[in-house]
């Protein structure tokens, strides 16, 4: 009796570790992360990075600011494993990144970082949204508009961009970035959230970010 107790509770351990596995197949686009301080009041920050699971391993990659964008960093989820290490040995050039899984379910995922506890919150692409249009962007100015803001952007190099709303010229211009991660075409823009490009009609490009609820945007280009 005891031995079929125990064979049931791997049964299930294995039935639910498979179920995981199927939940967190699949990319998933960095939404906010949140630190808690002395006084436990909230900060979040953008999450300027994507993770893929499919073979039983994880695939990441992200803005320059986030491990780089170079590269995809590859580390490997063992069956029953809770734990996601891409790197424990700490030096300048290879900082180390490991997360523990809090929460998963069809579209959100949430780990924490074990050293300090900062809670990071990932959002489900679907596959639908890849995207191989050519869409060009440097060199370019467009009118940059969603549900509740307005602004001009013009891609100044590979690298640099501006914005018409940003008067302090301290801040003349920003970084941006632009990956293709498993098929998915993503924009980092500096302190902001990851944007996909969704789809390109004559100069028209839509973006959207998945932000708590997903927001559409678009960018015109302007002659």
């Amino acid at each position: 009796m005891r031995k079929t107790a125990i064979i049931s509770s791997i049964l299930i351990l294995f039935l639910s570790a498979c179920q995981t596995d199927k939940d967190l197949k699949g990319t998933w686009i960095g939404d906010y992360s949140l630190s808690f301080n002395s006084e436990n009041l909230d900060m979040p920050f953008a999450i300027q990075n994507l993770m893929t699971f499919e073979n039983n391993k994880v695939y990441a990659q992200g803005s320059f600011r986030n491990f780089g964008t170079n590269q995809i960093r590859e580390s490997k989820r063992m069956l029953f494993s809770e734990k996601i290490i891409f790197n424990d040995q700490h030096h300048e050039d290879n900082p180390s990144e490991a997360y523990e899984i809090v929460k998963v379910n069809s579209d959100s995922l949430v780990v924490k970082t074990p050293i300090n506890e900062h809670l990071h919150i990932y959002r489900k692409l679907s596959e639908k949204l890849k995207n191989n249009q050519k869409v060009e962007l440097i060199g370019k100015t467009f009118s940059w508009q969603n549900e509740i803001f307005q602004d001009t952007i013009y891609f100044v190099t590979d690298s640099t961009f501006t914005r018409k709303s940003i008067k302090d010229p301290r801040f003349k211009t920003s970084r941006w970035e632009r990956i293709n991660h498993k098929g998915f075409d993503i924009l980092f823009l500096d302190g902001d959230v990851p944007y996909l490009i969704e789809n390109k009609k004559e100069k028209t490009i839509e973006l959207r970010t998945f932000h708590k609820t997903e927001l559409k945007l678009t960018m015109t280009e302007l002659e």
